[in-house]
């Protein structure tokens, strides 16, 4: 059997606060949260971006996701969190 990357992409809205935060995972063990945005259309779009980065090729790996989070944090968005739980991300 084949293995596959498992790619997860979502955005979270963070209640009590109303942020909303773009999320990508490639497998369990590395989850980078790629941003926060006050509304869901950006970071929605930020998950939009990153699929675009992915479907190039320019993401093939979990340590890839590492640059990429690195290579837009200048630009526009706030350090990654990278490697939290389920639970810790909802939180």
């Amino acid at each position: 059997m084949t293995q596959r990357n498992r790619l997860i992409a979502c955005v979270i809205k963070q209640y009590g606060t109303g942020i909303y935060r773009a999320w990508v995972s490639l497998d369990k063990g590395h989850t980078v949260c790629l941003g926060s945005h006050q509304d869901e259309a950006n970071a929605t779009e930020m998950i939009d971006r990153f699929w675009e980065s992915y479907q190039e090729g320019r993401i093939k790996a979990p340590e890839d996701l590492l640059s990429y989070a690195g290579s837009i944090c200048g630009q526009e968005l706030p350090t990654p969190v990278i490697g939290q739980s389920v639970g810790e991300m909802v939180a």
